[in-house]
């Protein structure tokens, strides 16, 4: 989220001035050792306020990934050996536990599934200690190979995101397009891409309307886009202020269609029946949310069914797939060094960008990871999302049995 990069980029720069711990760690702990553990280090916690059960379930699906990879003979013939961060998706408590860490054992890896913040502060200090890092949550600069050559993004760009809603502006007729977001970073970066990218698609938009995220009543925003009359309202949310643009149009009486985008569908309350959630209620009733493939439920989807399985044996998972990339991330680590015949770091990030090895990992939210050596952003197709109604989800799939 690029509102707070500033201030957590002038913490990682004071701390990459002091001495650098990845020497010596290396030389007193295992990291790259042929017969020791492979050590992947993951930002975790279980008190993260509104980002709790993407936390959560972000941990859980790292962990299934690494039953799965040790199962199969681990990153290269070594085990991996998981250690959790508990800085509930602090960014400075981060900072201080990979400080912490890189002081005892050198990690060989690092994730994050929650919190853009972590990301940014954490970035500079991976990058300096030639640490893989892979980024659910994603940020510019870990997509840049020329800056984090060994740092790779695990959720679709918000272009992808943005562009799928374009075959159903189509295939309804939307000329008008209103745009409703937060006023978080990304919330604001949803906005504005949406405007550009509707905009040079031919489409109109009548109107683009910020509300503060912590606010407890947006009526106000949502009449004055209201008053631009769109033909359709695409919006963005996350947790509680889902439940109060849903509400606030419900108490205005607009009726007009409602395309949520995938932090929406990550929401439980627009996938639970009431009292817990609003499935069935008329805030819902406009509202089609935006999910990849993995989030139905198929049959014939062996890697991401396995995934799931695996998951239900951790606690299982809260909200939709988008949220167990962490999965991928560990799965795509094993692929690289298999395919490099090592585990050195920079090995595993040149075969990541082998279509044969980011196209082959058998993950699960994505049959494909694209990277490339000027990308380390996955260059989903457009298409990767549909908009489908609210249902249940259970352990993050729609159609799927308890």
């Amino acid at each position: 989220m690029k509102g707070h990069r500033a201030r957590w980029a002038v913490l990682a720069a004071a701390l990459l001035a002091l001495p650098a711990c990845g020497a010596a760690a290396e030389e007193a702990g295992t990291a790259g050792a042929d017969d020791a553990p492979y050590v992947i280090m993951v930002s975790a916690g279980s008190d993260a306020g509104p980002v709790t059960d993407q936390l959560i379930t972000g941990v859980n699906s790292v962990k299934a990934g690494v039953a799965t990879v040790n199962e199969s003979g681990g990153v290269n013939g070594r085990q991996i050996k998981l250690i959790e961060s508990p800085d509930n998706a602090n960014p400075t408590k981060a900072v201080s536990g990979l400080r912490a860490q890189l002081a005892k054992e050198k990690p060989d890896a690092y994730i994050v599934t929650a919190g853009t913040q972590v990301s940014s502060a954490v970035a500079p200090i991976l990058n300096q200690n030639k640490i893989l890092f892979m980024n659910s949550a994603n940020i510019d600069d870990t997509a840049d190979p020329k800056q984090h050559p060994l740092a790779f993004n695990l959720a679709a760009s918000p272009r992808v995101v943005v562009e799928d809603y374009l075959p159903v502006f189509e295939s309804n007729g939307y000329k008008k397009i209103g745009i409703l977001h937060g006023n978080s970073p990304y919330a604001k970066n949803f906005g504005e891409l949406s405007e550009t990218v509707f905009k040079e698609n031919g489409y109109e938009v009548v109107g683009k309307v910020e509300y503060d995220s912590a606010a407890l009543d947006m009526t106000a925003q949502i009449s004055a886009l209201r008053d631009a009359d769109p033909d359709v309202v695409v919006f963005n949310a996350y947790g509680a202020p889902t439940g109060y643009v849903l509400k606030g149009i419900t108490k205005l009486g607009w009726d007009v269609p409602l395309l949520g985008e995938t932090s929406v569908a990550s929401t439980p309350l627009v996938t639970q029946e009431p009292p817990e959630g609003l499935l069935g209620s008329a805030e819902v009733k406009n509202l089609k949310i935006e999910v990849n493939a993995a989030t139905v439920y198929d049959p014939a989807a062996e890697a991401t069914n396995k995934a799931v399985a695996k998951m239900k044996e951790l606690g299982g998972i809260k909200g939709a797939m988008v949220n167990v990339l962490g999965y991928d991330g560990v799965l795509l680590i094993a692929a690289g060094a298999k395919d490099a015949g090592s585990t050195d770091a920079a090995a595993i990030a040149k075969s990541l960008e082998k279509p044969e090895v980011n196209g082959n990992a058998g993950t699960a939210v994505y049959t494909s990871y694209p990277y490339s050596a000027e990308s380390h952003e996955p260059k989903l197709a457009r298409g990767t999302h549909t908009f489908v109604d609210p249902a249940p989800i259970v352990n993050g799939q729609m159609g799927a049995s308890k």
